[in-house]
């Protein structure tokens, strides 16, 4: 409260002793009062108000538009199994795979791989998993043909702060990822729409569809 000014106003309102002063602001309490207009104030502090109920004419027609839009999520929904990092006492890397609800609107593995590469949630934190894709990595664009995935990342893919075992463990969560849907048996990597032989100078082969046999 201290940043907003308010116990300033409150201490010079104390030490006020002109009746005309007073006299101004009690009119103006008073009309903030009863004034209809919304106030809002901004507080570090916890605020507990009661707000009077004010009637929107258009509220009907947006809970019938959040309930068709719940409709259409629901329908668009798919549990999809996104893999992360487990690394035990030995810090050996290990994958696991964990399951996600996954809304989408037309490709279930786009928004599957966006989930992939977004992270993890806190619980899933808290469960000691990692994620070894770098940050800062997005997805240019998806096609599937003849079962493999080609899947065009930005650059960021490339710089891993692991090194190498960094880099293997980051397709490895993305090639499992993607061969969870069984339009899919192999991953092409692309760099900025290139393909290339390897990821970074660390040696890591990306140079042509990659599969789970591929980390077998």
């Amino acid at each position: 409260m201290d940043s907003t000014g308010f116990l300033n106003f409150l201490s010079s309102k104390e030490n006020v002793t002109d009746p005309e002063i007073e006299r101004i602001i009690t009119e103006e309490e008073d009309r903030v009062k009863i004034s209809e207009e919304p106030l809002t104030i901004t507080t570090s502090d916890p605020v507990t108000t009661t707000i009077p109920e004010i009637k929107i004419d258009t509220a009907e027609e947006e809970v019938l538009n959040d309930k068709e839009s719940q409709s259409v999520a629901e329908k668009n929904l798919r549990s999809s199994t996104l893999y992360f990092v487990n690394v035990s006492d030995e810090n050996k890397i290990s994958l696991q795979g964990i399951m996600r609800p996954v809304y989408y609107d037309n490709s279930p593995l786009t928004e599957t791989l966006t989930a992939l590469i977004s992270g993890l949630t806190s619980s899933e934190l808290n469960k000691g998993l990692l994620s070894l894709i770098p940050t800062g990595t997005e997805i240019l664009g998806i096609s599937v043909a003849n079962m493999t995935a080609t899947i065009n990342f930005n650059e960021a893919l490339s710089f891993n702060n692991f090194g190498k075992e960094g880099l293997e463990a980051e397709l490895k969560q993305i090639v499992y990822t993607a061969t969870e849907f069984s339009t899919v048996d192999k991953v092409q990597i692309l760099i900025n729409g290139q393909k290339k032989q390897f990821l970074s100078t660390e040696g890591v082969f990306i140079g042509e569809p990659l599969s789970r046999l591929t980390y077998q």
